[in-house]
Order: C-alpha cells, then sequence, then structure tokens
C-alpha cells in the first residue's frame, strides 16, 4: 500500500518508516524537521519525504491530494511535556489544528481506506493499576493529555462523517534509538557518556517502557486488522521507575552511578503509575510487543556507546 506519515522523520516516525519499506509498502513522509532530522528516513526508490508543517492547512492538502495514500499515519505532534506546558497555544495549534488538518485532507482522499493517529497515555486520569481503553477514566495532567484526547474526539467525528476505518493509538512511554526529545532516558544515557552522575527529577513514578520497534509493529498490525473506530493502548504491559533504570545500568555498566535530585528537573505533580493493559489489542489484533526492557536497555547502551571494552 501507499502510506503517508506525518512526523516520519522523527523518533517513532522513522522506526515506522523502516518497518514499512522492509514489508514492501510504498512511503510518503511528511515532516517540518523541526525535531525530526531528515537522515532518519530511509532511503531508497519507495520512500519520498516532503517538508511542510502541519499547521499549514492547504500544504497539507495539497500533498495528501497529490500523494492519494491508501493508508495515513499521524503521528506530528509537539509532545515533550515541559515545552507543552511552557506552549500552551502553540501545542494546541500544532496537535488539535494540526491534526484537523490531516484529517480534513484525508476526508477529500479518493483512495483512502484506513487512518492511525498518535494519541498517548496521558489521556488517562491517574490511578493505580493498568488502564483499560474501556473503562479506565480520562483525565490528563496537563494541556499535552488534554490536546491529544482532543485528537480522539476529531477521530471520532472524522470517522462518523466519512466512514473511513481510523485508530487512536494510546501510546505509553517509547524508549528507543533515534530519540528526537530530551525526555528522561535519553537524558540518563547522555549524562553516562559525561559523567557517573546523573541530574534527575522525580525518581520513584513507574512507567510503562514500550520499544519503538514493538510501537511500529502495532501500527503496522493496525493498519492490516483494525476497522471502525477503534482506541488502542500500546504499552508493554510492565511499569519500571527512574530509579530501577538506574539501577540496572548500575549493574549491567559496573560503574558507581549516583542519581541526584535536581530541584529543577523535578515535577510538582507526577502520576506515581502509568501502565497499559494490553490485553484489546492482543485479543483484536492479535499484537504483543517483543522487545524486553532489559533488551531496549542492551540496545541503548551500545548505540550511545557506554559498552565497557577491555
Amino acid at each position: 500500500m501507499k502510506f503517508l506519515v506525518s512526523g516520519g522523520a522523527g523518533f517513532i516516525g522513522s522506526e515506522l518508516c523502516r518497518a514499512l519499506l522492509e514489508a514492501g509498502h510504498e512511503l510518503f513522509v511528511y515532516d517540518n524537521f523541526a525535531r525530526g532530522r531528515r537522515e532518519y528516513v530511509p532511503d531508497g526508490p519507495r520512500a519520498t519525504v516532503f517538508e511542510g508543517d502541519i499547521r499549514d492547512a492547504a500544504r497539507v492538502r495539497d500533498f495528501v491530494a497529490r500523494v492519494q495514500p491508501h493508508y495515513v499515519v499521524h503521528l506530528a505532534a509537539l509532545h515533550y511535556i515541559p515545552d507543552c506546558i511552557a506552549r500552551p497555544d502553540e501545542t494546541r495549534a500544532i496537535n488539535v489544528d494540526g491534526t484537523q488538518h490531516v484529517l480534513d485532507a484525508c476526508r477529500a482522499s479518493r483512495e483512502l481506506r484506513g487512518v492511525a493517529i498518535a494519541s498517548s497515555a496521558a489521556v488517562y486520569a491517574p490511578i493505580a493499576e493498568a488502564c483499560q481503553e474501556e473503562t479506565s477514566p480520562l483525565g490528563p495532567c496537563e494541556v499535552y493529555g488534554e490536546s491529544k484526547l482532543e485528537c480522539e474526539r476529531l477521530a471520532r467525528a472524522f470517522y462518523e462523517q466519512s466512514g473511513v476505518s481510523i485508530a487512536s493509538l494510546r501510546i505509553f512511554n517509547a524508549i528507543g534509538p533515534r530519540e528526537t526529545n530530551p525526555h528522561v532516558v535519553p537524558h540518563i544515557f547522555e549524562s553516562l557518556k559525561r559523567s557517573d552522575v546523573i541530574p534527575l527529577g522525580n525518581m520513584s513514578p513507574r512507567r510503562d517502557y514500550i520499544h519503538t520497534r514493538d510501537i511500529a509493529s502495532a501500527i503496522v498490525a493496525i493498519a492490516e486488522k483494525a476497522r471502525g473506530c477503534s482506541v488502542y493502548n500500546v504499552g508493554s504491559g510492565k511499569a519500571h521507575s527512574v530509579a530501577d533504570l538506574v539501577e540496572v545500568l548500575r549493574a549491567k555498566l559496573g560503574r558507581p552511578i549516583e542519581a541526584r535530585v535536581d530541584a529543577d528537573r523535578v515535577r510538582p505533580v507526577d502520576r506515581e503509575l502509568l501502565l497499559a493493559s494490553v490485553s484489546k489489542i492482543q485479543a483484536e489484533i492479535g499484537w504483543a510487543p517483543r522487545v524486553s526492557f532489559d533488551e531496549a536497555l542492551e540496545e541503548l547502551i551500545d548505540d550511545y556507546g557506554l559498552r565497557k571494552t577491555s
């Protein structure tokens, strides 16, 4: 199929592009390279890259009309939460208005068979158990989650008006190579390239870390199998704290790593647990994560050049 991926040069998008090309699909990437990098998109005769901003409705519409994709995966967004909190109007303009522009362009596409949009685990209210798509309460804690919940409402309206299948993916904490935002995991690895001391914020909250290869495989499976208007958690089903992560790296690297609390990095409000139930996507799509937390860390140790040499 012809896949159009907005944000295809980003952290998750670039991994998805690799998976789509490996599966034999034709790829069209739309990205403004604010965070993504052109060199992250795999080269090849079946890959076309177009520079553009999703806030530019006419440019989005023209590109979709030119490509006439069979499937659209909308990943482009502002999603580093400190940036979102600092720039709420820009967050809404990119995440909500930009999503509307993409969906409006999709509605006019003649060949379109389906759409997937990146939502987020941030749409859930804080709870002390795994989040379930159908039963867990929704209640974002900040503007990023609010913007993603609004995107899910836009997705529902798109389906009701067009009849084209659309899936909202509530993606949990992505981990893997080619990170394009200064989240806690790349911050830890970058810090270890310079020192055994890592300045950190909140250490106890537990998060569901899901490898970008697994996210990519989930999107491909959803494109093949999902119908109607659906919502799926994309996570590992397991939770780890930042303290856990540091302890594992201390053991793997054999270094006296010290985590120091930096007041500037401490969030005044933070969830103690954000964990996915993946039973729905397993039952309906047949997808399950394959990359373990341990394997992901091993890969990142190599990727950041931290492996001890004799």
